[in-house]
């Protein structure tokens, strides 16, 4: 028996994911773990950023193994807590995940399928590798919040197409509508910014319709906006959209799905340990689908930061 089968693991279970499913779910879940021979302790997350305190409570209680039961989001608000609470012992936290949420964007790039009782076996197999992980600088005004992620952040347009998805999932809206009728109606309520980006020292000035830094490749429900990122290479991928019309959007829809909209002569993809965002006037901003507000930004590569259980060995050796 190996030791991870062995820890009890501190389970973060968001009732909200999906569309309520984590609700719904939730003792289904907890027989499969029991199945498993998984010892766990349950806490639930009663509302919006609810993770992030019980994670950083377990933390600084001594607890170093994690399971998340819930979507992107959740996942997001647990790294956020595991962070926050004690960024110097970050080799002894593990990471599982059991996705309920409603893109489930993360696993795609681990080789973790969308079904309970599958990633709990991958959780008991216990393999693991350490990813990169993203540490943003939010600042409005003489106000400055750290936050984190560990998948993709997205500003602008992007930003926008988040925030209007996490106001139809609190409505019980769930599927690819919900990302679908989020582009749609942000189209018809962004304007494009004038941008100045700065990657690794070097200035760029841009009109920008959207930004997206990614350590992991999908977001919006299996959308590749960033289609080269890999979560072990220690840089971000950073893809940059100038302004384009509606047509420019319809015609690159598929694309957003396998990552060719990239060679639209508006789009310009990057690479880089550190990025500035500094527009005409505060843009909004996203991470793993959470909001972040309004600000400039300021990111950094944290390289191989945080152990996490993966399944599928095939993401290892794409580039």
């Amino acid at each position: 028996m190996s030791q991870l089968e062995t820890t009890e693991w501190q389970v973060i279970l968001n009732p909200h994911a999906g569309g309520g499913k984590g609700s719904h779910d939730g003792k289904k879940i907890e027989r499969l773990l029991q199945q498993a021979g998984l010892p766990y302790h349950l806490s639930v997350s009663s509302y919006a950023g609810h993770a992030v305190e019980l994670a950083r409570e377990l933390v600084q209680k001594g607890c170093h193994h994690f399971i998340v039961a819930g979507g992107d989001g959740t996942l997001n608000e647990v790294v956020n807590g595991i962070f926050l609470a004690d960024p110097g012992h970050l080799d002894q936290i593990t990471l599982g995940m059991i996705p309920v949420g409603t893109g489930n964007d993360w696993i795609k790039t681990f080789g973790i399928p969308d079904h309970y009782a599958q990633s709990i076996e991958i959780i008991r197999a216990g393999k693991s590798v350490k990813q990169d992980v993203g540490e943003i600088l939010c600042t409005l005004g003489e106000k400055s919040t750290l936050r984190y992620f560990v998948n993709i952040a997205g500003f602008g347009f992007d930003a926008l197409v988040a925030k209007n998805a996490n106001e139809l999932k609190s409505k019980g809206i769930s599927g690819i509508r919900v990302y679908i009728q989020s582009l749609l109606s942000g189209y018809f309520h962004y304007h494009s910014r004038k941008l100045r980006f700065t990657i690794d020292g070097i200035l760029h000035e841009v009109n920008l319709f959207s930004a997206s830094i990614g350590i992991g490749k999908f977001n919006g429900g299996g959308m590749m906006q960033v289609p080269q990122a890999h979560p072990l290479k220690g840089s971000f991928h950073i893809t940059i959209i100038r302004k384009i019309g509606i047509w420019g959007i319809v015609t690159n829809f598929k694309g957003l799905y396998s990552g060719e909209f990239i060679r639209d002569k508006r789009v310009s993809t990057h690479v880089g340990k550190e990025v500035q965002l500094q527009a005409e006037y505060p843009i909004q901003g996203e991470a793993d689908g959470e909001n972040l507000g309004l600000g400039h930004f300021t990111l950094k590569i944290l390289p191989q930061r945080l152990n996490v259980i993966y399944g599928s060995d095939r993401f290892l050796g794409s580039e």
